[in-house]
Formats: C-alpha cells, sequence, structure tokens
C-alpha cells in the first residue's frame, strides 16, 4: 500500500512538471508584438503616402535593410532612406493591401516581437503611367526603444520593373 501511495504522488509530481507554464515573459512578448505591429504598419502607411520624414522617427539610426533585388546586399540608414525616395520618386497612387500580419519566432520558435506581413503592391509609374501589382513577404525586427532595426523585402523587383517600363 505504501508502494502504491509513493508511486501515485511520484505520477502526480511527474504529470504538473511536463505541463506547459504561462510566463509573464510570453505576454511581455505579446505586447510588445501588439506594439511593433503598429510601428510596422504606420512604416508602411508612410510610405504609401510617401512621407520619408515622418517614417524616420520609427527607424533605428543602426538599421539595416535587405532589398528584394538580386545580389543586393545589406543597406544601412541613408542608403534605405534613398533607395526608399527612388521608389517614391518613381511610383505614385502606392498601396499595400496585407493578406496577413504575424508575429515572428526565434530560433526555438519562440515569439519574439517580430513582425511579418504577406500582401500586395499595387502602384502606378511615373514614368509610364503603368499600374504595377506584385505579392510580397516583409519581416520587421525592432531594438529596445521599438524602432526597426531590421528589414527584409522579398518580392519579384525586377518583375515591377519591367512591368512599370512595359509598352504593352
Amino acid at each position: 500500500m505504501k508502494k502504491i501511495l509513493i508511486l501515485n504522488i511520484f505520477s502526480f509530481l511527474l504529470l504538473f512538471s511536463c505541463a506547459e507554464t504561462v510566463t509573464s515573459e510570453s505576454i511581455t512578448t505579446s505586447e510588445v508584438y501588439e506594439k511593433n505591429l503598429v510601428t510596422a504598419k504606420k512604416f508602411f502607411e508612410l510610405f504609401s503616402s510617401e512621407d520619408t520624414e515622418a517614417q524616420k522617427p520609427l527607424i533605428c539610426p543602426g538599421v539595416t535593410h535587405y532589398s528584394p533585388f538580386i545580389g543586393s546586399e545589406g543597406s544601412k540608414y541613408d542608403e534605405f532612406l534613398a533607395n526608399n525616395k527612388q521608389w517614391m520618386d518613381n511610383f505614385d497612387e502606392i498601396t499595400y493591401s496585407a493578406s496577413s500580419w504575424s508575429p515572428g519566432s526565434d530560433a526555438d520558435g519562440q515569439s519574439n516581437g517580430e513582425v511579418k506581413t504577406y500582401g500586395t503592391w499595387t502602384a502606378k509609374s511615373v514614368a509610364t503611367g503603368n499600374v504595377i501589382t506584385v505579392r510580397a513577404h516583409h519581416y520587421f525586427t525592432f531594438n529596445g526603444s521599438g524602432q526597426i532595426h531590421e528589414i527584409g523585402d522579398f518580392f519579384d523587383a525586377t518583375g515591377v520593373m519591367a512591368q512599370a517600363m512595359a509598352t504593352e
């Protein structure tokens, strides 16, 4: 009888030691993600309205941007802003329609405050009047101050240029 009691206690302890617990860290990570999501959406809103000055406070001075162009390397703050301005100078009526916004995760699959989005960009070429449409994936990582620290863009940038310059 004593062995059965000890075995039951051991089983009880084993059962509850394996139960997943919700920590305040996971709640904090969710709150950080929600705050970062607002920043990412604001960044795209300001990109669409072609307001580079209003974007600046959202971007960390040490930002690294990974462009969608084949062979490009990560660019830093000034080059990133100049590249954004180039897009804005060459396209009007820029819109982003998000299919989804979701949290990113670290190598262990734990939410880390990163923001990812999938969606479709449309814009009108200033040079030709052609309307371009492209599906895209973007990710944003943030520093401790909630500024964009890294951003990656994945879409067919060469195809965008081909659509913009097409004559037929």
